[in-house]
């Protein structure tokens, strides 16, 4: 099968390499000024330019089986007209809805499922009034779209942040409308205990699979690691979270792997952010569990049976490599491979905060991935 995946970064190297050894056989739509280095050798590279068609685009790609994309930030409307030639996967619809805030709320919440309280404004309206309608600081505001590892994200406790806000939003409508940032929520922070995620793969016929739920931990906005499974979450919580992902993708025929952020508050668990595609938090799987969330993902295009999500051994710890500063070495860390680690490099130029590469460890128990975070964070500087 000829598989089609727009965009060129690390998770599309994760699925070729995933799809290798299944006889996939892949090509690469890339943006104009994206670097490839990622998937270099698995595939041809198309790079786009204004004047192609979705025919161009369907025939330079070798004519794929199916298309798929590995991140939200694309051109939907190439998307919808790529349709016509091959099932495209997430659905251009669900793409759509997720890569801007305020439809992925709207989405989340039609749904009945919980969110933080939030409001939508847009250029000029007054961000105050939306702030007192969810009750006041402190709250969080991000732009609708463009925004990932905490860029375009405010949080606002007080006024004197706020007035900073309002300075930089008028920089920022000053641009031009393909750059600018018009519309933004802002949305009630929330005091919570920790994040989880829960990642479940649907295929076209409904048949679904889900994978224990891991906790994050984030510096900046950016993942630094993860622990599977989360530790000591309820019985309650856990059977919460897989309702969410469960309704997220029967109630909208989702095909493919979707991951859900979420925030645990007491007994409450919030949804975040979705992911239409294969996901950070879930990388841990390509080494803990049965099936990788990149090998169900193709699996789920490809309408093949799924595989089990059976989690593997006692702990699982996934450790994301992230540039330190800007260099063209590209070297690969090997001195942290060791017995029961596991490397995956993404033959990225490093620049700070950059996820360069990721390690999955599998441990005895909490304490014993504990130490070994503590360890990769002295060592990784």
């Amino acid at each position: 099968m000829k598989v089609g995946i727009l965009g060129c970064g690390q998770l599309s190297r994760m699925l070729a390499l995933a799809g290798w050894p299944m006889g996939f056989r892949f090509s690469f739509l890339a943006d104009p000024d994206e670097p490839v280095r990622c998937v270099e050798g698995l595939g041809p590279v198309v790079r786009q330019d204004g004047l192609m068609t979705a025919r161009d685009v369907y025939v330079a790609m070798g004519s794929p089986d199916v298309i798929t994309v590995e991140r939200e930030s694309v051109c939907v409307p190439l998307l919808r007209q790529l349709k016509t030639f091959c099932p495209v996967y997430p659905d251009p619809e669900i793409v759509w809805a997720i890569q801007n805030r305020h439809r992925e709320k709207t989405l989340v919440a039609d749904l009945g499922i919980p969110l933080s309280p939030w409001e939508v404004f847009r250029e000029h309206e007054p961000v105050q009034e939306a702030i007192a309608r969810i009750g006041g600081f402190p709250v969080v505001i991000k732009s609708t779209e463009d925004g990932y590892d905490g860029h375009n994200q405010w949080v606002i406790d007080n006024s004197e942040q706020l007035e900073a806000f309002e300075k930089e939003r008028e920089t920022l409508l000053q641009k031009p409308a393909s750059k600018g940032i018009h519309e933004w929520i802002v949305e009630k922070k929330i005091v919570f205990d920790r994040e989880i995620s829960v990642i479940g793969a649907r295929t076209s016929n409904g048949n679904i699979v889900m994978y224990t739920s891991g906790e994050n931990h984030h510096n900046k906005g950016i993942l630094v690691h993860s622990v599977i499974p989360a530790p000591d979450l309820s019985e309650l919580l856990h059977n919460k979270a897989r309702d969410y992902i469960s309704r997220l993708l029967q109630e909208t025929g989702y095909v493919g792997v979707l991951a859900v952020e979420c925030f645990v508050a007491g007994n409450e668990l919030l949804v975040n952010e979705l992911a239409p595609r294969v996901h950070n938090s879930g990388h841990w799987t390509m080494d803990g569990a049965a099936t990788s969330q990149f090998e169900n993902h193709l699996r789920a295009i490809a309408s093949l049976p799924l595989g089990s999500t059976a989690h593997q051994g006692g702990v699982v710890g996934m450790y994301n490599l992230l540039g330190q500063k800007h260099s063209d070495d590209s070297r690969v860390p090997d001195q942290f491979i060791a017995q029961g680690t596991y490397l995956h490099w993404y033959n990225k130029i490093s620049r700070p905060g950059r996820k360069l590469g990721h390690l999955n460890i599998l441990a005895e128990n909490e304490e014993e991935l504990g130490g070994s975070f503590e360890s990769l964070k002295s060592q990784w500087t």
